[in-house]
């Protein structure tokens, strides 16, 4: 199977297009939550939000709340919440990992040291619940405090299994979905949440969310193997040399015994050596890891479009189930 690159882009682009009034709001929103006294927080903060990222989880909130026809502002600030609580993940995900790149450009930890990327980390979290304060309804402050425990619970649970060899996949899905996929799927339920829906739509858009993240992430884990360093950021084959064990490693180390001895290797020094990140990743290949990981992707994408509503705006939930297939097949 091969990675589909033509005009995978155009649901992404088309969806921030037709969002892009609500999205200069999410920015405003950003700059002005972030405003502080203490110089270093808006200037950390801004520096990450600012270098590079998609803006998926706002994007995905907004898109929730026009599904519905909701004509109200909550779900601007909320959809910030979101992206504040991922932007403070990233910030302690670089300090745990001793990353000092993120998309190709030094990360927060490599500018400013560790110390003061976990304190920015710390104020994001405590400003997203004061913002969820702000917006007044108990079932979305119960939502997004669930979500900050389980994303907390998915960093440890990541650090736990940090070169876990014998990672099976459900295992590897259980940090996905609680360390990746649930801000999706609060960022999509959110969007049902804001516009007064039952209980059944509010619970498929929340599976449409968690889907649509596995599914990300999932093609995260395929680019660490088959794209170019350059498209990603990053050099090839970065996570294991972070000590995660992710899916298409899982499913060729259990027919190759070469490529789990080599892991082993990677995982007692704690790094490559010599040409072991060409030779994990020409086994990968070889063993048809990325293959089973693109099935894996498409499968979610496909479950994330079966729990849209029907009884939603035609045109928006086609540009929906056309952002689940591209975060099966994205390229970059």
């Amino acid at each position: 199977m091969r990675i589909v690159t033509a005009s995978i882009d155009n649901p992404l682009n088309k969806a921030t297009q037709l969002c892009s009034d609500a999205l200069r709001g999410v920015d405003a929103c950003i700059r002005r939550e972030l405003d502080s006294d203490v110089m270093m927080i808006p200037a950390i903060g801004n520096y990450i939000i600012d270098s590079g990222g998609k803006r998926l989880r706002p994007l995905l909130c907004i898109l929730s709340a026009r599904l519905f026809n909701y004509q109200g502002e909550r779900h601007i600030p909320l959809s910030v919440v979101v992206e504040f609580l991922h932007t403070a993940s990233l910030l302690h995900d670089d300090v745990v990992d001793s990353s000092d790149v993120r998309r190709g450009t030094p990360s927060a930890n490599g500018v400013w040291g560790n110390q003061a990327s976990v304190l920015v980390g710390d104020f994001l979290f405590s400003r997203s619940f004061e913002m969820m304060v702000t917006d007044g309804y108990m079932d979305v402050l119960s939502l997004l405090s669930k979500v900050s425990n389980t994303l907390a619970e998915g960093e440890v649970l990541q650090l736990v299994r940090t070169f876990h060899l014998e990672m099976t996949e459900a295992e590897y899905l259980e940090v996905v979905e609680s360390k990746t996929a649930i801000l999706f799927s609060a960022a999509a339920e959110i969007g049902a949440r804001v516009s007064e829906q039952d209980e059944e739509t509010i619970k498929r858009m929340a599976e449409y969310g968690m889907c649509l993240g596995v599914a990300f992430q999932l093609m995260d884990d395929v680019l660490d193997y088959a794209a170019d360093a350059v498209d990603v950021g990053k050099p090839v084959g970065h996570d294991l040399e972070e000590g995660k064990i992710t899916l298409p490693l899982i499913h060729a180390m259990a027919k190759n015994k070469q490529l789990h001895a080599i892991v082993e290797g990677v995982a007692e020094r704690g790094g490559y050596a010599g040409n072991e990140r060409e030779a994990v990743r020409d086994l990968v290949h070889q063993e048809g890891g990325i293959d089973r990981c693109l099935v894996a992707a498409q499968k979610y994408a496909e479950r994330a479009k079966l729990a849209l509503p029907e009884a939603a705006d035609a045109g928006i939930r086609q540009l929906m189930a056309e952002l689940a297939d591209f975060s099966a097949r994205r390229t970059h």
